[in-house]
């Protein structure tokens, strides 16, 4: 039971930043949200509000990272889509209420905090070192790929801020459809590279 209910607040406080922010989400709320005993918050978080914001934005790192290991896609508009679905899944099921916990709390100026900008940039890291690698293996030219990942990860969080204003999805798929656009090589260009690649073998 106890760790039933800690795992409640940890979940009940990522939602909250994701839709408020770190200074707009008090201990009262997430009490309230989680249904935890009144008590439970200094016994389960010693530290207090900066532990208890701390492992919301670890617990939903874990939830992207199980979610994009998951990708089977065998090409990099693919692994692009997986990422994209798994906030797509989120701001639906929020009606475009919340966005991404981890930017709830880099953005507000709680996070002046020097161990939660470090959780928050740890974080994001570990996003786009999984999406370099996935993009890697399905065919993005190494040099290419971390370039590729940071873009994924910072369109996907404008597009996030995009479709709270506008309460609607919409952003996040124009947002996606470019993205997948970007990391397609163009048939052309393809062909260019292949071509001049013929040309130095055979004036070899």
């Amino acid at each position: 039971m106890a760790k039933d209910s800690r795992d409640r607040m940890v979940v009940s406080a990522a939602l909250l930043l994701g839709s408020r922010g770190a200074g707009g989400t008090s201990l009262a709320d997430v009490l309230e949200r989680s249904k935890a005993p009144r008590g439970s918050i200094y016994h389960h978080f010693p530290a207090g509000k900066r532990e208890l914001v701390e492992d919301a934005m670890r617990w939903t790192d874990d939830q992207v990272l199980r979610h994009q290991r998951r990708c089977t896609a065998r090409t990099p508009a693919g692994v692009v889509d997986h990422f994209v679905d798994f906030f797509r899944q989120s701001l639906v099921a929020s009606r475009c209420e919340s966005g991404c916990p981890v930017a709830g709390v880099i953005i507000d100026t709680y996070a002046s905090e020097g161990r939660l900008q470090r959780t928050g940039r740890a974080i994001f890291r570990s996003w786009v070192r999984l999406l370099a690698k996935q993009l890697e293996a399905a065919g993005t030219p190494p040099r290419r790929a971390p370039a590729l990942a940071s873009m994924t990860l910072a369109s996907v969080e404008g597009a996030l801020i995009l479709c709270r204003a506008e309460g609607d999805v919409r952003p996040l798929e124009n947002v996606a459809e470019q993205l997948r656009l970007l990391v397609t090589p163009h048939p052309r260009r393809a062909r260019s590279k292949e071509q001049s690649h013929d040309r130095t073998e055979l004036a070899a």
